[in-house]
């Protein structure tokens, strides 16, 4: 076996999948300059020529932590990676990829499947049009000890391994989706603002703001902020300021023996009849059944 190449192939069931997402492999492999790529070692269903590509029934993170090479998908076309890139590959899109024969390079890779993923993709997470990521490489050390992690997870299959698994899949995840490099300027802008208003929301939830009051705290016109807010967060800044409070308001009905009226006029709402309506539309049932089942 390669020296270099370090890798675990994994069974699952299908309770597994109930937990969200299940890993198939994780595994890591170092290719020398010139070295023949990909190494024969691998299981026939995961190996493939670099000239005629692949697909896969799982979705697959591979990381390059050093040197560099190519990645070719059938719907992004084909793309340089240097050390510091995150390759997605998703199921049923052809693929390929491959050091450049002058470096080589250092690949780590972790495949999985599971609705958590997919949920992710169908809300726009992420695309089989934009499947190159670049991270910052002064990330390489953490992203490394990930897969690192969950190398050794998968070489001992100790109880509750898949589950510690997908959290480093979801770790992943989330580097990738708060340090890519390939969104415009423009469009990170726009993500801090919106990140600036729902910090205004959860900090002064409890005033008499409006949807217009959101808007003007970070600067934007009303028409603009509203359209933009339900494109990232998938509601309107009304429903989200409404949700906020019904949440808040949970919290103290069942952690707190407050009069409901009491907690209505705390979390925001001018009206406690108001705040009863607005507690069953969004949680399904009323803040009196709430306080009930909590003291039964």
């Amino acid at each position: 076996m390669n020296e270099h190449l370090n890798y675990k192939y994994l069974p699952s069931v299908e309770h597994d999948l109930d937990w969200g997402l299940t890993v198939n492999c994780v595994g890591t492999q170092e290719i020398q300059p010139g070295e023949a790529y990909p190494p024969a070692e691998h299981p026939l269903s995961y190996r493939f020529q670099p000239a005629a590509g692949r697909m896969l029934d799982e979705y697959q993170l591979i990381y390059c932590s050093n040197g560099a090479g190519f990645f070719r998908t059938e719907t992004a076309g084909e793309m340089q990676v240097k050390a510091g890139d995150v390759m997605m590959l998703f199921p049923q899109e052809r693929h390929t990829y491959h050091p450049d024969t002058t470096t080589g390079w250092k690949e780590y890779w972790i495949g999985f499947r599971g609705p958590n993923i997919e949920a992710r993709v169908k809300n726009g997470f992420f695309s089989t049009k934009h499947p190159l990521f670049h991270l910052p490489i002064t990330l390489n050390n953490d992203i490394v000890n990930l897969f690192n992690l969950g190398i050794k997870t998968a070489q001992h299959m100790e109880k509750g391994y898949q589950q510690l698994l997908s959290g480093y899949v979801n770790m992943l995840l989330g580097y990738i989706s708060a340090y890519d490099k390939t969104s415009t300027l423009q469009e990170k802008i726009i993500a801090e603002d919106i990140h600036q208003a729902l910090l205004f929301i959860h900090n002064h939830y409890r005033d008499e703001i409006s949807s217009e009051d959101v808007a003007q705290a970070i600067g934007w016109g009303y028409s603009r902020f509203r359209k933009i807010f339900q494109k990232h967060t998938g509601k309107s800044p009304y429903h989200y300021i409404q949700e906020t409070r019904i949440k808040k308001s949970k919290f103290l009905i069942m952690n707190t023996t407050k009069p409901l009226k009491e907690i209505a006029y705390e979390v925001g709402f001018t009206n406690p009849d108001y705040f009863s309506t607005a507690f069953r539309r969004i949680a399904g049932f009323s803040p009196t059944d709430l306080r009930k089942n909590e003291t039964m």
